[in-house]
């Protein structure tokens, strides 16, 4: 649900950014703005910076190293299932 927001939301946002640049201002010819600039506008105005202090990345880390072994111990409990199984 939170991503399908934020998709809308920058959806908006660059269909409005490329409304206001397709428009010459005073006078001035322009080229049409490419989806890499209008992504690079939208990252500075809409998105925030990713956080990325020592504190941040040591807990990342460690969920991901937790994450994986949960993972690997559900891939060895479904292998040894199936292996009783097929025996």
């Amino acid at each position: 649900m939170r991503w399908s927001l934020i998709s809308l939301m920058a959806a908006a946002v660059l269909a409005v950014t490329r409304a206001y640049t397709t428009v010459p201002a005073a006078g001035i010819a322009l080229v049409p703005a490419s989806p890499r600039e209008l992504l690079a506008v939208l990252r500075v105005t809409a998105l925030p910076a990713p956080h990325r202090g020592l504190a941040h990345v040591l807990a990342w880390s460690a969920w991901r190293r937790h994450h994986q072994h949960q993972a690997a111990q559900a891939h060895r409990r479904w292998n040894n299932v199936i292996a009783e199984v097929t025996a």
